[in-house]
């Protein structure tokens, strides 16, 4: 019987301290709101983390780069961002936070899952080099994929579909291995599926709240809060969590893989 016990508090100590991603998005207006959120995941094992943009207020000026990297300077995992609306200046957004490849778009390898970071603010129109280049991502990949751009393609907050890529977007995606994809842009959190493919909408960490504007039909879940994600990977599914900012869970999904 003890090693019964035993063994099972084992297992439960493996499984919470399973590796995971951290995503959230929209700090834009309020630091101490970020900073709040910074306190309460700092001490999570997590071993990436995703922004979905509109890191500052205006993005036109180094001093809101050093402020906003002070406040996540307790984050030791490696720190991944989409470029939201608000990082007006591309060059000081690349001298920030530049991928390897030294554009704003770029796809990164972690825990057997591909995240493919878009720049939404560049033109995604066929024919586009953003759009070839995410062509030849999607179709090279022998992973699942976890798309993540700032701009939401489905969303029932104040902004909606205001680039136009759910005309085209969607029906490319669920051609290819595509598990989730992951925006911001609206400070509200969301979860929308369509066809079997989902859609996450996260950008509760610290830009003014907004309510829902218009009900979307594909929409599952809606909350106009601060929060953070989760995202750990099973065998053959990802958990998805969010938990507003005293750690408490709001909703959780999840996600099978392609």
């Amino acid at each position: 019987m003890r090693k019964t016990i035993l063994l099972s508090v084992i297992l439960l100590i493996v499984i919470s301290s399973r590796a995971k991603v951290l995503i959230y998005g929209d700090t834009r207006n309020f630091p101490e709101v970020h900073r709040e959120l910074i306190g309460e995941v700092q001490d999570l094992c997590v071993e990436a983390i995703f922004h979905t943009g509109d890191l500052n207020q205006r993005g036109k000026a180094q001093s809101e780069y050093d402020s906003f990297k002070e406040i996540i300077s307790p984050l030791k995992a490696p720190f991944y961002v989409a470029r939201g609306n608000h990082e007006k200046d591309l060059a000081l957004f690349l001298d920030n936070f530049s991928s390897a490849e030294g554009r704003s778009y770029y796809s990164v390898v972690h825990d057997s899952l591909k995240f493919v970071v878009l720049d939404s603010n560049l033109s995604l129109l066929p024919n586009t080099g953003q759009y070839r280049w995410m062509l030849n991502e999607l179709e090279s990949a022998d992973l699942p994929i976890v798309l993540i751009l700032h701009h939401p393609i489905f969303s029932s907050g104040y902004h909606g579909d205001e680039l136009g890529l759910q005309y085209y977007l969607p029906q490319l995606l669920k051609k290819h291995r595509v598990a989730a994809v992951i925006s911001g842009h609206e400070h509200s959190f969301e979860h929308l599926r369509w066809e079997g493919l989902n859609f996450f909408v996260s950008g509760g960490g610290g830009a003014p709240l907004r309510e829902r504007e218009n009900h979307d039909p594909r929409s599952l879940y809606f909350n106009m809060t601060h929060h953070y994600n989760l995202l750990s990977r099973k065998s053959n599914s990802l958990l998805w969590q969010c938990f507003d900012l005293q750690g408490n869970l709001l909703y959780e999904c999840n996600v099978y893989l392609p």
